[in-house]
């Protein structure tokens, strides 16, 4: 056994860059659920150290929903003394991310999400045993919707 998996490690969140968290707040949560664990605003010292960038200053929030094991950090950076660049319209890059949401209802899913300003990047796929597709939430964050015909 690798000295990693002798440790208790143990995931806590999954974070998003968008431009504005309060736009995409209201996104996750009209479309997926999500509420507010809390939200923090100016970060500036802490986020400076952690990131290596002086002057950055963020604002951000955790949230969680009920139906979902996961905590979804929403972050949006500026600076000080340099342009933040807009977002990636490209989620293959590297450094780019995104989260994946099971559901019961693909269409209505895609739907919703599409009603509340998400954009879809391709076009949805089928595989054996389900469906997927790319999006581009409010705030330039990449998620996907997936269904899977057994969950």
């Amino acid at each position: 056994m690798s000295e990693a998996t002798d440790q208790p490690i143990r995931w806590h969140h999954a974070s998003l860059t968008v431009r504005d968290i309060d736009p995409a707040i209201v996104f996750f949560r009209e479309v997926f659920g999500f509420e507010p664990i809390f939200i923090e605003r100016g970060m500036a010292d802490d986020i400076a150290a952690l990131t290596g960038r002086p002057g950055l200053i963020c604002d951000f929030t955790q949230l969680r929903a009920e139906r979902y094991p996961l905590i979804l950090e929403l972050i949006a950076f500026r600076s000080e003394i340099e342009d933040i660049p807009p977002a990636d319209p490209l989620p293959w890059r590297p450094g780019a991310g995104h989260v994946a949401f099971h559901v019961d209802d693909f269409e209505m899913t895609v739907a919703r999400a599409r009603a509340f300003g998400a954009t879809v990047l391709g076009h949805a796929i089928d595989f054996p045993g389900g469906r997927s597709i790319y999006c581009q939430a409010p705030g330039g964050a990449f998620f996907e919707i997936e269904w899977l015909a057994e969950v």
